[in-house]
């Protein structure tokens, strides 16, 4: 395998706690996503994923319980990422929705071999606990108390994964201002809809 090969996803915080450890995490991760070029999920073994990452299944389950887990380890690190660089950038609430769709632009491959592989629903109930990022958005003084703020990340999740699916689906004809704009009128956010 050509270590030289890296997704966005993966980034320095892959190698921060465990160097070593960390690297071969990343290398299985890499490999799922080059063989998901080439084939539907299902076709993929572990065995396969250990061969293309040119290491052996006992670390493959020092990492992973399943090939399912690979998917959720993906999804773990591009949240992380997209949540660092809402921090970093400390972006206001309105500005949210455009780094949101800005993000996933970048990674668009991996929404199209979702849908495709008819994985979205798994991706969506992972996705649910990554909203923290996006909560000043939706107006945190609506929301009581933690019971409600629960069913709001559910809402969201689901309405913006959905927009991101059609998005997907279309080929991302639209551009990611367009989908921050709809986003914003959406979900009636007033605030941003004034700016």
């Amino acid at each position: 395998m050509d270590r030289t090969y890296t997704v966005e996803v993966m980034c320095d915080m892959l190698t921060r706690a465990h160097p070593r450890a960390e690297q071969s995490k990343r290398w299985l991760c890499e490999a799922m996503l080059e063989i998901l070029k080439e084939k539907p999920y299902h076709q993929i073994t572990v065995t396969e994923i250990c061969q293309r990452a040119d290491l052996v299944r006992k670390t493959f389950y020092r990492h992973f319980t399943c090939k399912e887990s690979v998917l959720i380890a993906i999804m773990d690190w591009m949240y992380e990422e997209f949540n660092e660089d809402v921090q970093a950038h400390q972006l206001e609430s309105c500005e949210i929705p455009l780094a949101y769709f800005t993000y996933w632009e970048k990674h668009k491959f991996f929404l199209k071999m979702a849908v495709e592989n008819q994985m979205f629903s798994l991706i969506n109930d992972q996705y649910i606990r990554y909203l923290q990022a996006m909560e000043p958005w939706f107006g945190e003084q609506v929301i009581v108390n933690e019971l409600e703020k629960e069913y709001m990340r559910i809402m969201v999740a689901g309405g913006l994964w959905n927009m991101l699916r059609k998005w997907v689906v279309r080929g991302c004809m639209e551009t990611p201002e367009e989908m921050a704009r709809m986003a914003i009128t959406f979900f009636n956010l007033e605030d941003c809809q004034a700016r």
